[in-house]
């Protein structure tokens, strides 16, 4: 059985969707280790997180058509992986996973990184009615996002749409392999997959030039998943690209394991951070280069200063060490947070804890990386790298 895992969320390497101009996904994959994490009730802060949440509003309910069926609700569907290949999943593949142990459902849908006003985004091409049973919940319940969606606005994620300021009813320009189109914003709404930061139906995809079918959704709730991760491996080939979505995996194999970080190189990462104090946050920023840092770019630019890979994604770099009771906190480990609105469980925001209840972040847009004092609300939980 091989133990190198490839996805990055909970997995020894990183999963780092890097689309090209013509639609076709590639991969990169540094190696951090991670270990088994407590459960999800043992993480939670004292925030909102277990107050049922609204659904996110959108631009015009008035303005739709409804001349596209969109099915109701039905019920929310797990999703554990999230597949990727260069091209369209082909049937005979495709028939393998849905044949897996613990494999209850598949949804096929088209992966691209399109230009979104002139910025690389990560995008779906989905099917309303059948993926909003695996959207969170507050998502999944209104039929006015997935009708919107179905009739060729765009979803955004919360996080993408606030902090680039691309408001809810704006009109946006989406620049794909087949020229360019414009569309409105429907709503802000993470879509439950890390790294993806729109979604738009299959048909706009198309006309996008969007590879067709080549991501899949599946759900195997009770699957073992590090054993299915090297199932989906070999049913989709080596040109496949995993991630793990699932929350909470289980153990992971013996070898999977590494060492936490040490003193010397924890102090000169912070050192490193500090050194980008007054710099501003850059949606999507991993370098000065680009202006700036987002939150997970300046974690992953300051541990790779000291010769440490993390992965690049927020929700990934939660699993990329021990879990540890902020109580017991070092300087260095990483805090999180859950503060996405519309995706309650979603991780969504994280610092680097420096000691004495004081952390380094980026925070968000018209904010400089800057020390702060630790907030505690909504707060997810602590890791400790390991590499």
């Amino acid at each position: 059985m091989r133990h190198r895992l490839r996805s990055c969320a909970g997995t020894t390497a990183a999963f780092a969707v890097a689309f090209t101009a013509f639609g076709a996904p590639a991969w990169a994959a540094p190696e951090p280790h991670v270990e088994a994490r407590p459960p999800i009730d043992a993480q939670r802060g004292t925030g909102p997180a277990d107050r049922p949440a609204p659904s996110p509003p959108v631009a015009d309910p008035g303005a739709l058509d409804r001349d596209v069926r969109v099915a109701p609700f039905e019920s929310a569907i797990s999703s554990e992986y999230f597949a990727v290949l260069p091209e369209s999943v082909s049937r005979a593949a495709l028939e393998r996973v849905r044949e897996l142990d613990g494999v209850e459902s598949v949804e096929v849908v088209d992966a691209a990184r399109v230009g979104i006003d002139g910025e690389s985004t990560s995008v779906l091409g989905i099917d309303p009615s059948r993926f909003r049973n695996y959207a969170p919940e507050p998502s999944a319940a209104s039929d006015d996002i997935w009708q919107g969606i179905a009739e060729g606005r765009v979803a955004l994620s919360d996080d993408a749409g606030k902090q680039r300021d691309l408001d809810v009813g704006s009109d946006i320009t989406l620049a794909g392999a087949n020229g360019e189109v414009q569309r409105q914003v429907w709503t802000h709404a993470t879509s439950g997959v890390a790294g993806i930061d729109a979604l738009v139906s299959r048909e706009l995809a198309a006309d996008l030039g969007f590879p067709e079918g080549n991501g899949l959704i599946v759900s195997a709730p009770d699957a073992d998943l590090w054993e299915l991760e090297e199932e989906l491996a070999d049913a989709l080939g080596e040109d496949a690209s995993l991630q793990l979505l699932a929350e909470d995996p289980g153990d992971r194999p013996s070898d999977a394991t590494g060492d936490p970080v040490g003193d010397d190189a924890i102090e000169a990462m912070i050192e490193a951070a500090r050194s980008q104090i007054g710099v501003p946050y850059v949606w999507g920023g991993e370098s000065l280069a680009e202006g700036g840092y987002d939150c997970s770019g300046l974690v992953q630019w300051a541990f790779a200063e000291v010769g440490v890979a993390v992965p690049r994604v927020t929700h990934d770099q939660w699993y990329a060490g021990e879990q540890v009771d902020f109580a017991d906190a070092r300087r260095g480990d990483l805090i999180f947070w859950r503060s996405d609105p519309t995706a309650p469980d979603y991780i969504s925001h994280v610092a680097i804890y420096l000691g004495d209840g004081r952390m380094l972040e980026a925070p968000r847009t018209g904010l400089d990386v800057r020390e702060t004092d630790v907030r505690t609300a909504n707060m997810a939980g602590v890791v400790r790298v390991r590499a």
